[in-house]
């Protein structure tokens, strides 16, 4: 499948009068390249967080609209008691929550008729099949914004930590958890999950290793069906 890309922005007054949110946008196209034309019918629209571009390329070439965002790369210590570690990282956790609001207006706008800047993409976009995938602290942004937001179907992270008061929130929304043995920190997220919920634990947790995981995990989660990750190695 050919990919196509477009560069753009949204002006967030909402959050601050002077935030001005660029992002990338990858498409199914009719051939390869900057601003071609969108493929005919319509696509799940996943909000990459904190990917390189050929994740995004990559997820695109398997069916889906992406919108990527980019935000500091915050890292933090694996938490073993997620109360106290939460409290004893207030800036972490404001900051995630401050991605979290950027983001769902990111989605809003990508998905108003009324916003020209992804007018390209707005008729493409099936409203009921939207995800978020997310990298280091950009895992934690999207397994918050799950947590957030009915307009989120489905969530990957791969990520040592979630800096949200959500973490212990039942979800029953289908989510994958992607962690290193070394720094197993969404493993209490996952044992207070209801279900649909997948855990992997792998020393490579690269964002390669997330992209090929979530390909088949959105697919398999928009399709309302279980995810067979053994069935990938």
């Amino acid at each position: 499948m050919y990919v196509g890309y477009f560069d753009s922005f949204y002006d967030l007054p909402q959050l601050n009068k002077h935030l001005r949110c660029h992002w990338r946008a990858y498409y199914p196209a009719k051939k390869v390249g900057a601003k071609a034309p969108i493929a005919a019918g319509k696509f799940p629209l996943i909000l990459t967080l904190n990917l390189p571009t050929d994740c995004g390329q990559n997820l695109a070439a398997a069916g889906n609209i992406v919108c990527q965002l980019q935000f500091p790369q915050l890292s933090a210590t694996t938490p073993n008691d997620y109360p106290q570690w939460l409290a004893e990282h207030p800036q972490l956790v404001a900051a995630n929550k401050q991605a979290v609001k950027q983001s769902l207006l990111v989605i809003e706008q990508l998905l108003s008729p009324q916003q020209i800047n992804s007018a390209p993409l707005q008729a493409h976009i099936r409203p009921q099949q939207v995800g978020a995938c997310g990298y280091g602290f950009g895992g934690s942004v999207a397994l918050e914004l799950l947590r957030r937001s009915h307009l989120i179907m489905a969530a990957s992270g791969a990520t040592n930590y979630l800096a949200s008061q959500k973490w212990a929130s039942p979800c029953e929304q289908p989510q994958l958890l992607i962690q290193s043995p070394a720094k197993p920190g969404l493993s209490p997220v996952f044992k207070r999950a209801r279900k649909r919920a997948y855990l992997y634990t792998t020393p490579q947790l690269t964002p390669a290793k997330l992209t090929t995981l979530s390909r088949s995990f959105f697919a398999a989660s928009f399709a309302h069906q279980p995810f067979d990750f053994a069935q990938l190695f």
